[in-house]
Formats: structure tokens, sequence, C-alpha cells
């Protein structure tokens, strides 16, 4: 259960702090991290694109754009990412993540039933995190090890009513976590591995209107908030005989909401062949401030943690154009992305920071329909200082993004 900060209780020492691994499976990349690079065209033009998508990846980005007439357009694609993050304690001690890419795809596929109405589908993972500290650094006791991830499955329609488009879809979300980190019990270290799998629903709607035919378009997308009821087993390892009543495998249980987000943005045709993008984002980071951990079978009732977060919501800014040169396309966008997590809750389990993206990208469109387009962001997190008691310290990062999407769309003369 999701609380505020006064109604948290004190956590004992040896608890294990589990409860932060599953909330990491859906909290996600843009500052928090939510994976906003869900097509290597929106990835090489920074996410600036909601007020001109007009693909099957609108399905993500605004589900408005799919409305595109009696046409035919499938991808796959890949986004891999590969973050690699650095904590320096006080001391001047930095210690780095081991560099374990993560490969989020993406399945999307929208077609016009009508000149007016169209339908798709959208598999995708908008929430995922690797991170691998070595096994005997100094915050052991928080994390050494996480995987995490969503996959939504979206099924979307879309109507188009001259020049405005209306777009509404449905989030069928599956979250995934694993968490290990080690546990002081005196001469002795126990360690403890995490495991937990959910279903959570929720929707988004978003609006496109072409404000000036082939010259100025508007866009707006919100998706809501999706709650995880998740429900796990801890597993303990060389855990001694005076703890073994406490620390045994058991069932573990937490409640947790995403953020909400709202996504504006205007689209210039500055020529027929080059469109410019601006859009703000919105995230409801605050909904997150404290994460609630439950044993329901712990007789001693001396497991039971809470996490304090005290996150803030946050607004992002993205820039993005696309350029069209024959059958060819050049992209190249910037975003600046501000962490929501406050120093003193700032913990190495989600190594957060401001962050400024740089993209760029280019696809290729045969005359078959046929396309295949690349996209690469250079992702630089600013150094952020912890004033967490439980690890103080300096995190910063670098992070390299190189997405990929091959697709089919109808042709124009068909």
């Amino acid at each position: 259960m999701i609380r505020t900060a006064s109604a948290m209780r004190p956590r004992l020492a040896f608890a294990p702090v589990v409860a932060l691994g599953l909330a990491l499976a859906h909290d996600a990349r843009a500052a928090g991290f939510a994976l906003d690079v869900q097509s290597a065209r929106g990835t090489g033009m920074a996410g600036a694109t909601s007020a001109m998508i007009d693909d099957s990846s609108a399905i993500f980005y605004n589900p408005a754009g799919i409305a595109q007439g009696r046409v035919l357009d499938a991808q796959v694609g890949d986004s891999l990412i590969i973050p690699s993050f650095t904590f320096t304690s006080p001391q001047g001690v930095s210690t780095n993540t081991a560099v374990r890419p993560v490969p989020p795809f993406q399945l999307y596929e929208s077609g016009g039933i009508t000149d007016d109405l169209s339908i798709g589908v959208g598999l995708f993972t908008p929430f995922g995190l690797t991170l691998a500290w070595p096994p005997g650094w100094a915050g052991k006791s928080l994390i050494t090890e996480a995987e995490l991830a969503t996959y939504d499955i979206d099924p979307t329609v879309a109507y188009r009513l001259g020049p405005l488009r209306i777009g509404a879809g449905l989030q069928i979300v599956r979250g995934t976590v694993d968490l290990k980190r080690k546990i002081e019990t005196g001469p002795t270290e126990a360690s403890t591995e995490l495991g937990a799998a959910t279903w959570g629903a929720g929707g988004n709607v978003g609006v496109q209107i072409e404000a000036v035919p082939r010259y100025l378009s508007l866009g707006a997308h919100y998706r809501s908030a999706v709650k995880f009821d998740f429900d796990g087993e801890s597993h303990f390892d060389n855990v001694p005989v005076e703890l073994q009543s406490t620390l045994r495998d058991q069932r573990v249980t937490t409640t947790l909401v995403t953020p909400d987000s709202l996504q504006m943005g205007v689209a210039s045709h500055l020529t027929p062949a080059l469109v410019l993008d601006l859009d703000v984002v919105w995230y409801g980071w605050s909904k997150l401030r404290s994460i609630d951990l439950n044993f329901p079978n712990d007789t001693s009732g001396l497991l039971g943690t809470s996490q304090p977060k005290s996150w803030h919501d946050t607004v992002n800014v993205h820039i993005g154009g696309e350029q069209a040169i024959g059958s060819w396309r050049i992209r190249a966008g910037v975003l600046y992305d501000p962490s929501p997590s406050p120093a003193d809750t700032l913990t190495p389990d989600l190594p957060d920071a401001n962050r400024l993206n740089l993209a760029i990208g280019g696809g290729y469109l045969h005359a078959s329909g046929f396309y295949a387009d690349v996209g690469y962001q250079f992702l630089v997190l600013f150094k952020r200082t912890s004033t967490a008691p439980q690890l103080p310290g300096d995190y910063n990062g670098l992070v390299n993004i190189m997405g990929i999407s091959l697709g089919y769309r109808t042709p124009p003369s068909k």
C-alpha cells in the first residue's frame, strides 16, 4: 500500500528491503525510469511525436495517430538500452554497475476499417531496468542485482472527424521483478532473493488536430496510472540459526500504483518534407510516497517495512524533427528530463538523476511499402548528491540506447 510519510513505521535493521524491488517493476525510465523509446522512429526524435505520429507506433505515443484511413501499418522493433551508473562515496571511493543491456521490444499493427475508423494493437515494454552492483560493494545491504520489466498489451481504436482524430486504448499489463541483496547478520552474511509477478490494467486516450492543414498540428495524450498488487516469494540463504525462524522463505506482498502522464505537443511542417515537434510531458510521480512491504505469514510480526520515497511530479521537454529526402528520412531530437526523487530518498536501487538525451536517427521507405528505421540516443545523467542516511554519496551515469524497427505500410498508390 502506498502511504504518506507520516504513516510509516520504523524498519528493523535486518529486515529485507525487497518492497522497493517490487516497485521498480513499473516505475520507470523517463526520470524515475519509464521507457519512452518504443520505436526507432520515436527514439531518433527523442520522443517528440504526439502531434505528428502517423504510424502504428502511435498506439504508444498517441493513439489518435493511427486514424490514417484505409492504411495497414505493422512493425516490429527492439531498443537496446545499455546503462552504466557510478556511485562515489563521501570518501571518494567509486563503484560502477556491470554493463547489462536491457532489450525492450515492440510489436504494433494498425489498419483502417473505413476511411475514418481504425483499430490496432500494440505489445511493448514501457518499464524496465537491469542493475548489477558488485557483490561486495558498500551498498550490498540495499541491492546487488535487480531485473524488472512490464509488458503492455494495448488494443486501440481511433476515429477521424475532419481535421480531428481521437483515439483510445486499453492497457493490459504484466509486471515482473527479481531482486537480490545481502543482509548483515553479525559474523555471517545472509542473502535474499525476491521474485514476483502480477497483472494490472489501465487506459489511455489521445487527440490530434490539424489546426492549419499541412502546416500546423496539435496533439495531446493521457495515459492512466496502473495499480499492481504484487504477490511473490522471498528466499533467504546462509541465515544464522538464531534468525532462521524470522528470516525464512515466505510470501511477500505490496500494492503500488504507476504514475499517470499527460503529453501535449505542437508540430509544424515548415516545408512539405520537414516536420518539427515540441512536446511537454507531465508525470504524476507524487503518487509514490512510500513503499510498504507485508509478510502475511510472518508470525513474529517484525518483518513488515515501509520505504520512504516522497517523489514529486515532473515535467520534461522534447524537441525533435524529421526531414524526408526522397525515400529516406533523417531525424534528430533532444530531451531534458528532471528526476522525481528527493536527495534524501535517493538510493542505489534506483540511481536516478536529472538527464539530457541527445537523439539521431534515420529511415528508408521502399516503394513496395516495406520500411526500416534506426534510432540512437546518448543519455547523460548529471551528478546528483544523495543525502539518504542508508548510503550518502554521488550518483552519475551514461546510457546508450539503440533502436531498430522493421515494418510494412500500405503504399499510397494502393
